[in-house]
């Protein structure tokens, strides 16, 4: 067999090289579900601790027959756990990016 010029023997190592890149596995796009399921997943965090703080503020002001005192107390400990959620959060997405 002759002996191919050299421009012909560039030319298909890098159709070679183009096919050993089509050969590898893509990464992974988000999808517009998958961002919505993580914004939903994010609200959920926050919004959870909140609702069952001021709901065990409101039962300990029905029991002590308190005013509002207990769901300002337990209300504000429900927005740090919600908040100390969505920075966790946040670090495992980050590390999650940095992976790929």
């Amino acid at each position: 067999m002759a002996q191919l010029p050299h421009d012909i023997q560039q030319l298909d190592k890098r159709i070679q090289n183009l096919k050993q890149k089509q050969k590898r596995p893509h990464k992974k796009s988000t999808s517009s579900v998958q961002i919505w399921a993580k914004a939903l997943r994010l609200a959920t965090d926050f919004v959870a601790p909140v609702f069952v703080g001021i709901s065990i503020g409101y039962l300990l002001d029905k029991c002590f027959n308190t005013r509002i005192l207990f769901v300002f107390v337990w209300a504000a400990f429900g927005l740090a756990a919600g908040m100390l959620n969505i920075w966790r959060a946040a670090q495992n997405m980050e590390k999650d990016i940095n992976k790929e």
